[in-house]
């Protein structure tokens, strides 16, 4: 038997065995929502949350999620729900569009108790707004990323102790892709605040004809409490804002930081708070 007529075979046999699997609504009691760790707001990985109030456990072994916000995630696993408990079913959020409405579907596939593999398909909410907005990150940041391209400067530090500030140098080079965005300053975090040489309210525009622009963001320390430090998870997280047409008004996007860059706020906390 040659190679190709076997794997022809295998993946018939793969496809009656799928198609076997009994399409039924989903039972009472079972509901899937999508959140976020607030431990990994620093990166893309959020989880599909699966609620199991029923008498029975059920064991989730794949599922389909949707939306036109963003690309079809596809999860495999063999997760156990016991009777009234959850799973977060983890998967890295992929690039978010422009659009509106999350509008999410979630197809699962699972067995209740040892019962056969059955499929539904439900609603996968958004109550905390995860996925709406990484979604509208992705879309700010895609926004301003065709308008111009961005260039993030090494951290320096100015002036000694309390008296000392970090800027961060970030250019801008419109690039003629699109017209009508501008950039409209940057967000302080709840670690770092900005001086009032930062720029957090500005109008910049970044069309073709526009020159390019390096915009100094300058901060200090919102307090100097170690245990803010030390607990920190979102401190460096700085928000660009981008206002074009079809954005929303508040639109933004995190700033992109290296690791190094990162490290760079950290370590002038420590010194401008004087706590080494």
């Amino acid at each position: 038997m040659s190679r190709l007529l076997l794997l022809a075979l295998l993946l018939g046999a793969l496809t009656a065995c799928s198609d076997e699997i009994e399409t039924t609504p989903l039972p009472d009691g079972i509901a899937a929502h999508i959140d976020q760790s607030r431990m990994e707001r620093k990166g893309r990985e959020v989880f599909l949350r699966v609620e199991n109030d029923t008498a029975k456990p059920i064991t989730i072994t794949a599922f389909t999620l949707t939306s036109p916000r963003f690309k079809t995630v596809e999860w495999t696993g063999d997760d156990e729900i016991g009777p009234t408990y959850e799973a977060d079913l983890e998967f890295d959020f992929p690039r978010g569009r422009c659009g509106t409405d999350i509008d999410a579907t979630v197809e699962m596939t699972y067995r209740i108790g040892d019962g056969d593999l059955q499929r539904s398909t439900t609603k996968a909410a958004d109550p905390y707004d995860s996925a709406a907005l990484f979604a509208d990150r992705d879309c700010a940041e895609s926004t301003l990323t065709k308008a111009a391209d961005i260039e993030v400067g090494d951290p320096q530090v100015v002036g000694v102790g309390r008296d000392s500030v970090l800027q961060v140098p970030v250019e801008l080079t419109p690039t003629g892709r699109t017209t009508g965005v501008r950039f409209r300053g940057f967000a302080s975090t709840v670690l770092f605040k900005q001086t009032d040489a930062s720029p957090a309210d500005v109008d910049v525009p970044l069309d073709a004809a526009d020159p390019v622009t390096t915009q100094v963001l300058t901060v200090i320390p919102s307090r100097c409490d170690p245990h803010a430090l030390a607990e920190d998870k979102v401190g460096t997280l700085f928000g660009v804002a981008v206002e074009a047409p079809g954005l929303a008004a508040d639109s933004s996007f995190y700033l992109p930081l290296s690791k190094p860059q990162r490290s760079a706020f950290f370590a002038f906390f420590r010194t401008h708070c004087e706590l080494e």
